[in-house]
């Protein structure tokens, strides 16, 4: 079907985009919400650090901020290729096919995280390559050791929920995570204040409870997809029987996509080492407005994800005007769903900050610059969303190289001279990101228009 004919056909439309909306909401919803509660375990630890010392939060901050985060979303990245090839599978019914992505994943997430344990641990050596002073880099290098440790049951665990995601059980994922809440405020509270008997560790002690809670999340994420009843049918307990090379395109993916992370997350690293340049305050305050964005952030990764299952069963069955309209209907709902959370994290921004801490001094910059975080991150997380309607199109590197210009060629650029040359300190820097971010969102938006005018 054409593009001139859909605008014709009103109710072929009609019946399209409610089909749409409805699969999107009941995929999106579980996924939204799995993701919140991975932002709940950062948040918790924000939260709970930031009460305790706001020096510890500065500490837990440059080691999330700087070598975690950029070992996890790249290792995230690398293997994104499972949604993609499970929603391919399960959308031409070939469930043994969406089986055998998850047997083959399995192995491979293992041992991505056993390398980002190494790529990790000499941090205090990054940090002090970085321009951190001694104390930073020796403190918060020692956390980057303790996190480091939880990274393969990282990349196990969003194995399972992808493989989940993209065979329409996402709802699994938040329970887990449901789980994994409740125990990561238990840890939290033993282990940062020292109660129950256990020695008061500040943010170390929230370190040790998120590698805990990340094997713990792993563990129970393998039990039930090797013992579901209704995940039987994708044989998961079957060995997969293929060669290396025969699920290189899989692979491909991952590797473009963890390319695209690394840049952007390298980017958004660097403004937390701009930060740390900025001094202890600055650093905390960027850490607060990091996590204060991430709930928004997440449930666009959410929907985004959601709109790859829609576009990659779509993409499988070659239909364009279904294509076009998933991946239409999910930057749409994105933007509603970013803009109404800007709009509440610019108007109750005081109430907002209270929850991540006490201290005076970081409220009083955060406040002033509310408006350029708050439109940041909608058009942060209306990129993040393009670039997951892309994937679905397997798209390898195009979004690669998209991200990596405007994170590294426009953002970081930005960010420096704003920040110190034009002496307008954590204002500058936000400011950088707001430019990169915005450059990305259009760019990627460009590409996507550009295929749909193209044939498959």
């Amino acid at each position: 079907m054409t593009a001139q004919q859909i605008y014709h056909d009103r109710a072929w439309l009609k019946e399209r985009l409610q089909r749409h909306f409805s699969e999107l909401f009941r995929l999106a919803t579980p996924t939204v919400l799995m993701r919140i509660g991975i932002l709940g375990l950062g948040m918790v630890d924000t939260a709970m650090v930031g009460h305790y010392a706001t020096q510890h939060l500065a500490w837990l901050n440059l080691a999330n901020q700087s070598v975690i985060m950029f070992s996890l979303v790249v290792g995230i990245g690398l293997v994104s290729g499972i949604i993609v090839y499970t929603s391919n599978a399960y959308g031409t019914d070939d469930f043994i096919g969406a089986g055998k992505v998850w047997r083959r994943s399995v192995p491979f997430s293992a041992l991505i995280g056993l390398i980002l344990i190494g790529v990790a641990w000499p941090a205090e050596y990054w940090l002090t390559l970085l321009g951190q002073t001694p104390e930073n880099a020796a403190t918060s290098g020692h956390l980057v050791q303790i996190l480091a440790l939880g990274m393969p049951g990282h990349m196990l665990f969003i194995t399972c929920t992808m493989f989940m995601e993209g065979v329409k059980r996402a709802e699994v994922g938040f329970y887990l995570m449901l789980f994994a809440n409740i125990i990561n405020v238990a840890l939290n509270y033993m282990l940062i204040f020292g109660h129950f008997g256990m020695p008061e560790m500040g943010a170390e002690g929230s370190a040790w409870a998120s590698t805990a809670v990340r094997w713990v999340m792993a563990i129970t994420a393998l039990i039930y997809v090797w013992n579901a009843p209704s995940l039987r049918k994708f044989a998961v307990r079957s060995p997969h029987g293929q060669a290396w090379n025969e699920w290189s395109d899989q692979r491909q993916i991952g590797y473009a996509s963890g390319v695209s992370l690394a840049a952007e997350v390298i980017a958004f690293a660097a403004l937390a080492v701009f930060a740390g340049w900025l001094g202890t305050v600055p650093l905390a305050a960027h850490g607060v407005a990091s996590q204060m964005l991430g709930l928004p952030l997440m449930i666009s990764i959410g929907i985004g994800f959601a709109t790859t299952v829609r576009v990659g069963i779509a993409f499988s069955r070659r239909d364009k005007a279904d294509i076009l309209l998933a991946g239409c209907v999910g930057i749409f709902l994105n933007l509603v769903f970013a803009g109404i959370l800007g709009l509440v994290i610019y108007f109750q921004n005081a109430e907002i900050l209270a929850i991540f801490t006490k201290d005076s001094r970081i409220i009083e910059i955060l406040l002033p610059i509310a408006l350029i975080y708050a439109v940041g991150m909608v058009f942060d997380a209306s990129q993040m969303v393009a670039s997951l309607v892309l994937r679905g199109l397997k798209e390898t590197w195009w979004p690669t190289y998209l991200q990596s210009f405007s994170f590294i060629l426009v953002m970081l650029p930005f960010s420096y001279l704003l920040a110190f040359k034009a002496d307008m300190g954590l204002k500058g820097l936000i400011m950088g990101m707001l430019i990169g971010v915005i450059v990305a969102f259009a760019l990627q938006i460009a590409r996507f228009w550009i295929l749909m005018r193209r044939s498959f």
